[in-house]
């Protein structure tokens, strides 16, 4: 019977799914986790700082590039269908690349006016990082639409892999200082993306063909939702969870960039692992499940207990943890962490469940607390810059992870709302 196979069941496929993402995810966290201490021995805090202002840049068009419209991969019922937003996509995506390709050119007429934003002349390959990005997360998307989590969970391994060795191979070989870092990465995120490619390829080149301009135009109309409220609140949250990275460069230096972004990466690459998984599988059964309240809450609160506990030695032994295991002039981010421990463990709970607001249609909802977050931080960091940079950081912190709390309750309230009559 349907409602026997709907009963919420701790071994059932969702168990197993997220098991199989959490393994992949897991030995391409611990890679790049046992690369960091020699990274950290190779490259500088500036160096370091560099390419986190690279990356936040390149994430922040890519996650516009799409529309969001990858989240709508999820809910066609025909794989026909699913595939026309796929193609719509990627020509969004295109459009987008060649509109940063041109920004890009015109800015390099007013280099020395920007020299401190694109010092590095990597900067000028951010195109292709955004091309890249942008439909790596469509086909995320769709695999997991397909249930494909080994494959996602063995290109996580190659991405992490490839990125580590390179860094640390152009590091030692021929000091090439951030630019190094920008090779791992490109490296590591083309090799994931062209597996997904050759794969999606090989299996649905036929059902591409047959898709005409018609039927992407009816999806992508149909699922405007997602590029009216998902993108907006996407590129605020973007901006909004690399906030501090633009405030330490705008007001500090980049080598505090570089330590505050080695700091979040310790403590989040192993909060990661688990929330990249966790994620994709909820979206996926949460979509099918008749339980969605009960699965939403254990998932929450779940999540909240696991980021709790595993927060515990940094916020006591921060200091000395970073001290030993990255050098010692890496102390001080240690001392970021333990800062920023609140609103680590408040956002990756609510992270891990956040795309209620998609299947829930409710993205209008979402993009609202986004501007209202973006605004009071922004807020609390005006009040609070000229102060200690610690009392900047923890301020930071507690209002961001009241704020999450907050948009917790409400995603509850909207699935009492909507399914408690179904449930």
């Amino acid at each position: 019977m349907i409602n026997e196979k709907e009963k919420f069941n701790i071994k059932s496929d969702f168990i197993k799914n997220i098991f199989t993402l959490f393994s992949g995810a897991a030995i391409a966290q611990l890679i790049t986790l046992i690369a960091i201490p020699i990274l950290t021995r190779i490259y500088t805090p500036e160096d370091f700082g560099f390419i986190a202002i690279y990356l936040s840049i390149a994430n922040i068009v890519a996650t516009i590039s799409t529309g969001r419209y990858e989240l709508a991969i999820m809910l066609p019922k025909k794989k026909k269908n699913a595939i026309a937003i796929i193609k719509g996509t990627f020509r969004i995506i295109l459009i987008i690349t060649l509109i940063t390709l041109i920004a890009i050119l015109v800015l390099k007429s007013f280099e020395n006016k920007i020299s401190d934003l694109i010092r590095p002349f990597y900067f000028y390959f951010l195109p292709i990082s955004i091309f890249i990005v942008g439909l790596t997360n469509v086909f995320t998307q769709w695999f997991t639409r397909q249930k494909e989590f080994k494959l996602q969970a063995k290109t996580k391994i190659v991405r992490s892999g490839s990125n580590s060795v390179v860094n640390v191979g152009l590091g030692f070989l021929f000091n090439l200082k951030s630019f190094g870092l920008f090779i791992g990465h490109i490296v590591g995120q083309g090799l994931q993306l062209l597996i997904f490619t050759f794969r999606f390829l090989k299996e649905e080149k036929e059902t591409l063909k047959n898709i005409n301009r018609n039927t992407i135009k009816a999806q992508l109309k149909e699922n405007r939702n997602f590029p009216y409220y998902s993108a907006p609140m996407g590129f605020l949250n973007a901006i909004s969870v690399d906030i501090l990275i633009y405030v330490l460069n705008l007001f500090y230096t980049t080598s505090l960039v570089g330590l505050y972004t080695n700091a979040t990466k310790v403590i989040n690459y192993p909060l990661s692992l688990i929330s990249q998984s966790f994620t994709s599988v909820f979206y996926q059964k949460i979509s099918e499940t008749h339980k969605k309240i009960k699965l939403y809450l254990i998932s929450y609160f779940a999540n909240f207990i696991i980021a709790s506990i595993a927060m515990i030695p940094i916020i006591f032994w921060g200091e000395e943890i970073f001290a030993f295991v990255l050098g010692k002039d890496w102390k001080i981010a240690g001392s970021i962490a333990k800062y920023l421990a609140p609103l680590t463990i408040a956002s990756f709970a609510m992270r891990s469940v956040s795309n209620i607001f998609s299947l829930t249609r409710k993205n209008g909802i979402l993009l609202i607390w986004q501007i209202i977050y973006l605004i009071v931080i922004l807020v609390v960091i005006f009040i609070s810059k000229s102060e200690q940079f610690e009392i900047m950081l923890l301020g930071v912190s507690f209002i961001g992870a009241l704020l999450y709390i907050a948009l917790a309750f409400i995603g509850y309230r909207i699935m009492i709302n909507q399914y408690e009559k179904k449930s």
